[in-house]
């Protein structure tokens, strides 16, 4: 039995993350042209033709650019909660979607898709309703975490003790307080409702991870106020400091990528 991923694609041009068990593949969020999602599917050896649903975080045009192409091509169920599959934006940007290949989960609710237990949860992020998802398998868990502002004690204990973080480490704060970004567009960066610093991934991390997690992602960094070598040891250092299960053999990625997936990471 396995579940691996692969992270095709994060930061504010397009977010796609596939994901594979033995009986089903998905995709969470499609924020890039159908074609381009077809090249990076190709690049890990898979085709769209492989993929039975894709599941909405939010409206955002970086996470639902390919939503509507995908499903009139192949009728792929579309999974979300019902505040994002109807609002206007998530309409515009996708175009007709067959209203049957809708499907609502809500957050705080699971569904059995296949193989796999697929759990919704809300997330604090500037949009009508976002949620993230968490997918178990035989015992595995996996954590997908971006586009969130602040987590709360009751999200915290829903996600800790995973195999797997996918997670948001989407910027420094000096270099985003010392950017040239409008006033209010860094607020609402720095806000509950905006998006993790590396300094609140790490600490959202300390928090969550335990002797089982061997992997982590760092996702959706900022191209103007952050960069890899940055987060990578943001994140160490606050685990180091903060956390007794961190150690040097945890696998700690920074992926910024457009253009090329990561290499499979089994659960």
């Amino acid at each position: 039995m396995s579940l691996k991923l692969s992270v095709l694609a994060s930061g504010s041009g397009g977010n796609v993350i596939y994901i594979e068990s033995d009986e089903v593949s998905i995709l969470i969020d499609v924020g890039l042209s159908k074609k381009r999602t077809e090249i990076l599917l190709n690049k890990i050896g898979k085709d769209l033709n492989d993929i039975k649903a894709i599941f909405v975080s939010h409206e955002h045009v970086d996470h639902v650019r390919g939503v509507g192409v995908i499903n009139r091509c192949y009728d792929t169920a579309i999974y979300g909660n019902k505040d994002t599959l109807t609002c206007d934006k998530f309409k515009k940007t996708t175009g007709l979607i067959n209203p049957a290949s809708l499907k609502v989960i809500e957050s705080d609710e699971s569904i059995i898709l296949g193989d796999l237990k697929i759990t919704a949860f809300s997330t604090s992020h500037d949009s009508i309703n976002s949620q993230f998802y968490m997918i178990e398998h035989e015992g595995k868990k996996l954590v997908c975490l971006t586009d969130i502002g602040h987590v709360d004690c009751e999200l915290l204990s829903l996600i800790k003790c995973a195999d797997v973080y996918l997670i948001e480490s989407n910027h420094n704060v000096d270099l985003l307080l010392n950017g040239n970004r409008p006033e209010f567009n860094k607020q609402r960066i720095l806000s509950k409702v905006g998006h993790l610093s590396n300094e609140d991934c790490g600490t959202v991390l300390s928090n969550c991870i335990n002797e089982t997690t061997h992997t982590i992602v760092l996702c959706h960094l900022s191209n103007d106020h952050n960069n890899k070598s940055i987060a990578l040891k943001s994140v160490k250092n606050t685990l180091s400091e903060n956390c007794s299960f961190f150690s040097n053999s945890l696998n700690i990625i920074a992926f910024t990528q457009q253009d090329d997936p990561t290499d499979f990471i089994n659960v």
